[in-house]
């Protein structure tokens, strides 16, 4: 099923937690949800879009209990969760691609997930690994802290609130889509605007003034590439896809599906409202309506859209 509704911006909004892990169950059930304002059947984790944040520190063991509570026989009721970017050394049996490492988790069974990270630190992802189900919603960030982590001196604040997931989002079912289908919406946090849509809320990302930020900038698309970049304010790459980097100073990098940064960001502008975009390669390509877009505001900074343009200069290419 699929339906714009009014209702949707009301009752079916994004819900998000606090990060679990290393140690946890993710439930995989279906929900309606409406990202952007349109309501359609998803597939979440723990009744969550986008999946719950997945925490653990350099040397822990993950054990991760995956339900499959799927019922909506409109989509794929079996999965199967893909650690992306995390080695599996001598646990290749939990790296999660169906009929290759596993047989898929099929409806009221379960899968113990355990596998160690000694020697790996940085931002990675997790998804379904059956069939094109992670473009249903069942698609999360995964951070691996490290105490020791050599670019500590960088930045103040990395936690929780500064992981930014972009994703493209689809009007399709994955298993109703007719080949290979347009995405509707770019979501930044869960949160979106589809180009002719309402003006459902977007995400808001909140900043105080002279504190730097390591954002952790995952990309849990399925297809689409974006241009990040947030008005009047550049960023150092010290991290990419789990490797540290140095610091290399830009003001929007380009990233592909599956692709990881972390861009530390000092909040050095006067007090107020910033344009973040996210323009993508095959969806409408404008900010206007707030499509393509979320929000940093500043502590103290009225609630209200942003006024602000973008110049950039220093653009990261693929």
């Amino acid at each position: 099923m699929a339906s714009w509704s009014i209702l949707s911006l009301f009752a079916l909004a994004v819900v998000t937690e606090a990060a679990i892990g290393p140690s946890a169950q993710l439930t995989v059930s279906n929900v309606q949800l409406s990202p952007d304002g349109f309501t359609r059947d998803t597939v979440v984790v723990n009744g969550q879009f986008p999946a719950p944040l997945i925490t653990g520190k350099k040397g822990d063991t993950f054990n991760l209990n995956v339900v499959d509570s799927l019922t909506d026989k409109s989509l794929d009721t079996v999965t199967s969760i893909h650690w992306h970017g995390l080695f599996q050394k001598g646990t290749n049996w939990a790296d999660g691609p169906s009929q290759i490492n596993q047989c898929p988790i099929i409806p009221k069974e379960d899968f113990d997930y355990k596998f160690s990270v000694p020697d790996q630190a940085g931002t990675f992802w997790y998804h379904s690994h059956y069939r094109n189900q992670y473009c249903d919603g069942l698609r999360g960030p995964l951070v691996v802290y490290d105490n020791n982590d050599p670019q500590k001196s960088l930045y103040d604040i990395d936690n929780d609130s500064t992981v930014i997931t972009l994703g493209d989002w689809y009007h399709y079912l994955s298993t109703q889509a007719p080949g290979v289908p347009a995405p509707n919406t770019t979501l930044i946090n869960g949160k979106g605007r589809y180009s002719g849509g309402p003006a459902s809320d977007l995400a808001v990302i909140n900043v105080t003034k002279g504190t730097r930020y390591r954002f952790r900038l995952v990309s849990i698309s399925c297809d689409t590439n974006f241009i990040f970049s947030i008005d009047s304010h550049k960023f150092s790459v010290i991290e990419v896809d789990g490797v540290n980097h140095q610091p290399l100073l830009i003001d929007s990098p380009q990233i592909f599906a599956g692709q990881r940064y972390s861009l530390v960001m000092t909040a050095d502008q006067d007090v107020g409202n910033y344009w973040i975009r996210a323009q993508p390669n095959n969806i409408v390509a404008t900010f206007d309506g707030g499509l393509n877009s979320a929000i940093l505001r500043y502590k103290t900074a009225t609630v209200a859209d942003p006024t602000t343009t973008s110049s950039l200069s220093l653009t990261l290419n693929e």
